[in-house]
């Protein structure tokens, strides 16, 4: 196999060219075709760039959701708590502090 970028000649079973350390195959993200170049799948057309922001983007948000949930989570149990110590008052400003906030 020749590496596209200083031209030597590499073993099949190589990932990396031996000389340049260039990547020789190249896997698409979305079809698992591998290929002898980048950026564009042959097989399917999925841009690799595109592809990869776009994992980012859905892991932040769902890194942000589960964020949202657990904080959401602990105000209601700092809540819990603090209605047990001060004989409900906590829990009636909460209460009162989400309704304004909806």
């Amino acid at each position: 196999m020749t590496c596209v970028k200083c031209g030597q000649e590499n073993l099949k079973a190589i990932e990396f060219c031996v000389r340049c350390h260039h990547p020789l195959r190249y896997t698409c993200p979305a079809c698992k075709h591998e290929q002898d170049h980048g950026e564009q799948c042959d097989k399917c057309g999925a841009e690799f760039a595109k592809y990869a922001a776009m994992l980012i983007a859905q892991a932040q948000s769902q890194a942000q959701q589960s964020r949202e949930v657990t904080r959401n989570r602990h105000r209601a149990l700092k809540q819990v708590v603090l209605a047990i110590l001060t004989g409900g008052l906590s829990l009636l400003f909460y209460h009162r502090s989400r309704a304004m906030d909806e």
